[in-house]
């Protein structure tokens, strides 16, 4: 099953929450999820966990969606979870939708408990530096903006960190 970039930014952001990734910036949430995609893309045959794409920015891989939806942090940490005001079905009023990981998909959950002990360490920069590397997905073209596809993530994911 797919998610939206937001279900995935709030399990890290639960994490965080908990104490478990420190300066949960929105660069390394961009960067966590990038992973996240790639390694699952990898370890699934090419599928995707997110129902969104990634596009080659200056700072590495970014959802631009997601982007804009955390922008207002700037380099501070995201403090809360994220969520959406929809009208009622019934157009009696206004509720709050905060999207998140089915709490039966175990792949889903242990990928990205994965990511958080590997990646969660390090700094949204760090983390941007290691998109850069040669070798892996962005690095292909560069800060181009162009999409960066699922192949090219599951199949060049940072040297040092495929293990």
């Amino acid at each position: 099953m797919a998610y939206s970039a937001n279900a995935v930014a709030n399990a890290f952001i639960d994490r965080a929450m908990k104490g478990k990734i420190p300066d949960l910036t929105p660069m390394k949430i961009q960067k966590l999820l990038f992973y996240t995609q790639s390694w699952f893309s990898k370890l699934y045959g090419g599928r995707s966990l997110i129902d969104d794409s990634f596009a080659r920015w200056q700072h590495g891989p970014v959802i631009t969606s997601l982007y804009h939806e955390l922008k207002g942090y700037g380099a501070k940490p995201v403090q809360e979870r994220l969520s959406r005001a929809m009208f009622s079905k019934d157009g009696t009023g206004i509720r709050f939708i905060t999207p998140e990981i089915d709490s039966s998909d175990t792949d889903a959950i242990a990928l990205i408990d994965r990511i958080s002990d590997v990646y969660g360490q390090f700094s949204g920069t760090q983390l941007s530096a290691m998109t850069h590397a040669p070798g892996t997905a962005w690095s292909i073209k560069g800060a181009d903006g162009s999409i960066i596809t699922i192949d090219e993530m599951a199949n060049n994911i940072h040297p040092s960190k495929t293990q």
